[in-house]
């Protein structure tokens, strides 16, 4: 069962609007508030991902990266993962132990706030140009070349 707000309806539609206004191509899906989007950044194709969770009163931005983390190099990379997100003023790359796959992921609250496209606009370019800067380091570091 979904849980649904009128405040949360309002976001995703402000979502789907800020991504026509800037001219971005986006798959939606209604019933669960996502949306599926692609910019093309330095390296690579970078994915989004968004979701509104309105029992949580969440905005969730997540990005996949187009790689996979060799079992050799695990432990590097989840110590370059962690020195990296302590430098990060906003979102954080996460490593999944087991598959050895890295996203970056960024939320944000909308729990007695009003959002605007402007929150979106930030989410969308943050969340692009940590992916760029640190893309290729992460790259580096978790394949064995």
């Amino acid at each position: 069962m979904t849980f649904t707000t009128t405040k949360s309806w309002q976001n995703y539609l402000t979502l789907c609007r800020t991504l026509e206004k800037n001219e971005i191509e986006y798959q939606k899906e209604d019933k669960s508030l996502s949306v599926k989007c692609s910019i093309v950044g330095k390296d690579i194709e970078q994915v989004y991902w968004f979701s509104i969770n309105a029992s949580k009163m969440l905005i969730t931005l997540y990005s996949p990266l187009p790689l996979k983390t060799e079992k050799d190099r695990i432990a590097d990379t989840a110590l370059a993962v962690c020195m990296i997100n302590h430098r990060l003023k906003e979102g954080s790359f996460c490593l999944d132990l087991a598959e050895g796959l890295i996203y970056f992921k960024m939320t944000n609250s909308f729990y007695e706030t009003k959002i605007n496209d402007m929150l979106f606009e930030y989410m969308l370019s943050a969340a692009a140009d940590t992916i760029d800067e640190y893309y290729p380091k992460i790259k580096k570091i978790s394949q064995l070349v």
